[in-house]
């Protein structure tokens, strides 16, 4: 297990808005991220540089961002790209930190959501590098549809290891398994989090993952004693992802995550307070 390593916490704003029906004003989405900016997350998974034709709630990032108040908080911010234009303005970005990617193992789903294969996917991913290490940002990479796959594409843990293998080979070291349709059982989340953690001991790969009401408890619980110590969460669990073709499937409740913790006496630096405040802001 990873015991040595302390709990990391991806607050992720962005995927809860991209699923609904209609666009939060930038105004308000900035108001939402200076409350989380106080609670105490490693990171804020603040929106996403894409065509606002594709996503429109994603749209005016750069006046969100203009909004945004990062002084005092040791929270970094995080924005989802898909090619290397999103790259080159997410990193032109002062405030923002990391710039994460959606990969799979599934050629299927690397179509649907960033319309590439894979040998395209891996070409934008070394785009990237390149320009984080020019601009001096981070990157972190999604493993989309970790623990299954729905359109009959091959899948299996070894694969899965194989691809997260050659991110490391090109100097990545932070990597999400994302169960992005809510697919996983406990069992399968377990068996494949497991397989991956000791297959690169010092990976400390995180969970982002989307799961019905009455399966998170279960899961987390796999997860956790599996060895991972790194969760994304959305508060009151709303969102999914829209380009998957698939009903969109609630996130992980930051709250229950919370409540998971303290049961278990896990600690964790969030302001639990500033949390109820932060989740009390309508949107």
């Amino acid at each position: 297990m990873n015991n040595m390593h302390p709990i990391r916490l991806t607050e992720s704003p962005r995927d809860a808005q991209q699923g609904l029906p209609y666009v939060i004003p930038a105004e308000k989405r900035a108001e939402y991220i200076n409350a989380l900016l106080k609670v105490g997350f490693d990171v804020i998974d603040f929106g996403s540089f894409v065509s606002p034709k594709a996503i429109p709630q994603m749209a005016e990032q750069q006046k969100v961002l203009e909004l945004v108040d990062k002084s005092g908080s040791e929270t970094q911010l995080m924005a989802i790209v898909g090619n290397e234009r999103g790259g080159e303005e997410a990193a032109r970005q002062e405030k923002v930190d990391i710039l994460g990617f959606p990969y799979s193992t599934s050629t299927t789903f690397l179509q649907k959501n960033i319309n590439a294969n894979d040998e395209k996917a891996i070409e934008i991913i070394g785009i990237l590098i390149d320009i984080c290490q020019r601009e001096g940002k981070s990157l972190r990479i999604f493993m989309s549809l970790a623990f299954g796959n729905p359109y009959g594409d091959r899948h299996d843990k070894e694969l899965l290891a194989q691809k997260i293998n050659l991110l490391i080979e090109k100097g990545i070291h932070s990597i999400t398994l994302a169960d992005t349709i809510g697919q996983s059982s406990a069992d399968t989340l377990a068996e494949t989090m497991n397989y991956i953690i000791h297959q690169f001991p010092g990976l400390n790969p995180g969970l982002h993952l989307h799961t019905r009401p009455n399966e998170w408890y279960g899961k987390i619980d796999a997860a956790y004693k599996a060895g991972c110590r790194s969760f994304d969460g959305v508060l009151n669990g709303i969102g999914g992802c829209p380009m998957s073709g698939y009903e969109l499937v609630g996130n992980l409740n930051t709250l229950n995550l919370i409540n998971y913790f303290e049961h278990q006496n896990i600690p964790h630096r969030l302001a639990y307070d500033k949390l109820i405040e932060a989740a009390r802001i309508p949107y």
